[in-house]
């Protein structure tokens, strides 16, 4: 069906585009490649591939100025473009719906096979039925928050794709420590960088510095999501996401940000471990219960949640999140403090009896930052406090932090239940 059909892949990272080249040529692909937003669009100017392929984030043209102009082009305005990017870009994947991609897919979820999958199913959706000179339909825009469910493609050679399979973990599982040492080693120098009286030339070398680590992180995200490593790759994409506005705004790379970062390393390192070794499923994604009285607070968590990839249940009434938390299982409670009918050290104090969540994180986000508020959370049983104002993703961070931290201890290392 698909059999000789030409997929122009753009992707900047040259492993990650390699691994792509290889797995759609397995599926009898004439595959073209793209490394840059300005080398794709000058090849689409001679040829029309049957689909794109499209990273969003690519140096100097991005992907969106390159789905701009495939729609502005006759020609190529029905060509189906396929999205493949990182979760935590919102707003650019909100202009590559606008600009007319008809897939959008997570880097961080979704396997080469499901990627082909997709790919597949838009080139059946998009084939051409109407009559000669019929105005086609605007194409459907789908956008994948979980892993994609798609008809089978058919496999010429399981062996060689179970192979394939292996051979992209054991290459990651190779490679992998050596990407986390150049950004312990960056991190290094941005923490003993120091203000002096340059103090615009320290803040260029610092955002150079952040600006490298991002692009490690991105290579290492891509890469896992090759590998099936989906914990690992949702836990660096959130990475990425920090680095991301620290980068932007490097007067915000502070003690607090850089240690969180740190210490999020610290744990990637260890997922990589463990999930490199391991053949079982981790695709379920995390969720988190809010439970905060002021709306302006809500929203500030749940961008953080979202750029990190985690589903959430946003509620004002303690009361009702107390009842909530006897129906559904969370991996995450992140608690207001001064709320009505219920503070949120009593909620976390109830919480605690119930049997389900003995050790599930729980994080208060308050205004309340003195010693005996921080005294009075982990007496609760709580994990950590944040004070507001906050950067929502450095949230985000701690929130997975504290999350996958939890799903690596041994049941009878668990935290013991906390009496009022």
């Amino acid at each position: 069906m698909h059999a000789g059909k030409h997929i122009l892949i753009v992707e900047d990272d040259p492993i990650i585009a390699d691994l792509y080249q290889r797995k759609f040529i397995a599926d009898h692909f004439i595959v073209e490649l793209a490394g840059d937003g300005a080398t794709a669009i000058e090849s689409l100017k001679s040829r029309r591939p049957d689909i794109i392929l499209l990273d969003l984030l690519l140096p100097q043209v991005n992907g969106i100025e390159v789905l701009k102009f495939v729609r502005a082009t006759p020609g190529l305005q029905t060509l189906p473009v396929v999205v493949f990017t990182n979760s935590y870009l919102g707003d650019m994947v909100q202009s590559a719906w606008k600009a007319g991609a008809n897939k959008c897919l997570t880097k961080a979820i979704c396997t080469p096979r499901q990627v082909v999958g997709v790919v597949c199913a838009t080139l059946a959706e998009t084939a051409p039925t109407a009559p000669t000179g019929a105005v086609a339909s605007p194409p459907e825009i789908v956008v994948l928050q979980s892993p994609p469910v798609v008809s089978p493609v058919p496999v010429a050679d399981p062996a060689q794709e179970a192979a394939f399979d292996t051979e992209m973990r054991r290459q990651f599982v190779t490679s992998s420590p050596q990407m986390l040492v150049d950004v312990r080693q960056r991190l290094q120098a941005v923490v003993k960088s120091e203000a002096d009286a340059a103090y615009l030339r320290w803040l260029e070398e610092r955002a150079q510095l952040l600006q490298e680590m991002y692009r490690t992180l991105h290579s290492l995200t891509g890469k896992a999501g090759v590998a099936g490593l989906r914990q690992v790759a949702q836990f660096s994409s959130a990475l990425e996401a920090f680095l991301r506005e620290l980068h932007q705004a490097p007067q915000n790379a502070n003690s607090s940000s850089l240690r969180t970062f740190a210490h999020a390393v610290d744990l990637l390192a260890r997922l990589m471990e463990v999930e490199g070794r391991t053949e079982q499923d981790s695709s379920s994604v995390p969720l988190a219960l809010i439970v905060d009285d002021e709306v302006f607070s809500r929203r500030s968590i749940i961008s953080g949640l979202e750029k990190a990839g985690i589903a959430y249940v946003s509620l004002e009434n303690p009361l009702e999140a107390l009842e909530m938390l006897q129906r559904q299982r969370f991996d995450l409670v992140i608690l207001d403090i001064d709320m009505p009918e219920m503070d949120g050290f009593t909620l976390c104090q109830k919480l605690r009896q119930v049997p389900d969540y003995v050790r599930t994180p729980v994080v208060f986000v308050t205004g309340m930052n003195d010693f005996q508020a921080r005294a009075r959370s982990s007496l609760a049983g709580g994990n950590d406090i944040i004070a507001k104002p906050f950067l929502p993703i450095e949230l985000a961070i701690k929130s997975l932090t504290h999350m996958y931290k939890a799903r690596l201890l041994p049941p009878e290392k668990g935290r013991a239940a906390v009496t009022p």
